[in-house]
């Protein structure tokens, strides 16, 4: 088994993964020592972003301080004039600004040619692995989406050559499973043409059984479940399910909202949330769950605590 990772927004770190490849390693040991371990790949292409965001910050901080150059009486208010800085530039502006960036044509099927030529590289080095599950969070998950069923991509477009790996008649590839997490893509249907019948259509043509879990933090402002929304599309080819990780992001976002400050609880905890997939023992679980092909698992326990997952109730 080939697991390949695809990372979101603001990563500026090649190693994003490696928590998360040896915390899933570990529970797949537990649960069966003679299992045969998976071989991971972490994909990157951070460094495609980082020169844009940091000549837009660089602009800001000068605005900030000219501020006070022509105003003494401003010294030392410019903290203050401009509030949370380091937010706007650590989260927020980063996660829009890589959106941003990826939706520009051009740089978007840059993006999708990098990760091809990685896959492509991953699998061709290590050709006696046939079965592949493709885990990726946050932009990440547009991007597979993108690689995948995208129809409205150019016809030079990367994307096409990377399904080729799974669709071609004489390829000997599976794709074994599919992992959304902090998953933005129902928002994104606002702009993109993004209909999930055409993973039916994939699976029709890969003739293999696709498992694809959407992993969401109760915390998490970008992630949206998607299974009505594939209910919706008739899409049913394929085995579905969105995972809840029902806790908190962080100390402080728990603190607030013990004494009923949902705003402030929200402010605190949004930003740890969506990052924290990669390092989120439940998550490792689940992914975990899936390699093994545990699908009675993850059809009946949905929501997930960290000390408890709840199963549905018999009918």
């Amino acid at each position: 088994m080939l697991v390949f990772l695809i990372h979101g927004v603001a990563t500026q770190d090649s190693g994003y993964g490696d928590q998360f490849k040896k915390k899933v390693k570990e529970i797949l040991t537990q649960k069966d020592k003679k299992l045969v371990l998976p071989i991971f790949y972490s994909s990157f292409w951070g460094h495609s972003f980082k020169n844009k965001t940091d000549q837009l910050f660089n602009w800001v901080r000068s605005d900030v301080n000219e501020l006070s150059e022509k105003c003494k009486e401003l010294r030392g208010s410019e903290q203050d004039i401009y509030r949370y800085q380091e937010h706007r530039e650590g989260f927020i502006a980063r996660f829009f600004g890589d959106f941003l960036t990826y939706l520009n044509n051009d740089r978007g099927a840059s993006i999708r040619r990098q990760i091809f030529h990685q896959f492509q590289d991953f699998v061709n080095n290590h050709p006696e692995e046939q079965e592949i599950t493709i885990s990726s969070h946050s932009l990440g998950t547009l991007v597979l989406w993108d690689l995948l069923f995208a129809k409205d991509l150019p016809e030079n477009d990367s994307a096409y050559e990377f399904r080729k790996i799974f669709n071609s008649s004489n390829s000997k590839y599976k794709l074994n499973g599919l992992v959304t997490m902090g998953s933005p893509l129902l928002f994104m249907r606002l702009k993109q043409n993004i209909d999930f019948s055409a993973v039916d259509e994939f699976v029709a043509t890969n003739k293999n059984k696709l498992t694809w879990i959407n992993i969401i933090h109760a915390s998490d402002l970008i992630s949206y479940p998607l299974g009505n929304a594939i209910k919706h599309d008739k899409a049913k080819n394929f085995f579905f399910t969105d995972q809840y990780l029902w806790m908190h992001a962080n100390g402080s976002e728990s603190g607030a909202l013990r004494f009923g400050q949902a705003h402030a609880g929200m402010a605190l905890g949004m930003a740890d949330a969506h990052s924290s997939y990669w390092n989120n023992d439940v998550a490792a679980d689940l992914v975990a769950s899936l390699i093994r092909g545990d699908i009675t698992t993850l059809a009946t326990q949905t929501v997930h605590t960290g000390w408890r997952s709840f199963n549905k109730d018999l009918s």
